[in-house]
């Protein structure tokens, strides 16, 4: 297992937001938040296919590249979502028992967190990191910023 941890400089310190965990295939397994539960990710096909939080346990249904549902499962409550996307996989409506919901992003792929977006994928059908706000592509190999509209680091070639 492969650490890396990232970090916010406080104006005279820097803390560690969440530690980071890569399996033998360089792909993100685990990460450790601050004060929160561990995360394990579950890949199928090399695209997420499960995440374990402590008791929540939230799966993403698809068939071929298109993005079907997400379920949530919380002891023995479970919460099914259906998701409506575009042709990039980008989430635009989460449909369950409550209502639906509609989300918009930037060009860049910016959603404001407060917006209280429910689904475990966004913007291309990524999942957008809760510690830091960083899209984790390739299965958490290049981080993108979608406020600054940059990668955190270049590409290996």
């Amino acid at each position: 297992m492969v650490l890396f941890e990232a970090s916010a400089m406080t104006s005279s310190a820097q803390a560690v937001l969440c530690r980071y965990r890569y399996d033998p295939l360089d792909r993100l397994a685990s990460s450790s938040p601050v004060r929160q539960e561990d995360i394990q990710r579950f890949y199928r096909k090399n695209v997420l296919a499960t995440e374990i939080q402590g008791a929540l346990r939230s799966t993403v249904f698809q068939h071929e590249d298109r993005l079907l549902a997400q379920q949530r499962h919380v002891d023995d409550l479970v919460d099914t979502t259906l998701l409506a996307t575009d042709q990039q996989r980008s989430v635009l409506q989460l449909v369950d028992n409550t209502g639906v919901e509609s989300m918009a992003y930037s060009v860049y792929g910016h959603h404001p967190a407060e917006s209280g977006l429910t689904s475990l994928l966004g913007f291309n059908g990524e999942r957008r990191d809760p510690a830091t706000g960083h899209y984790l592509l390739g299965n958490g190999y290049r981080a993108y910023n979608p406020v600054l509209m940059r990668f955190n680091s270049p590409d290996s070639l």
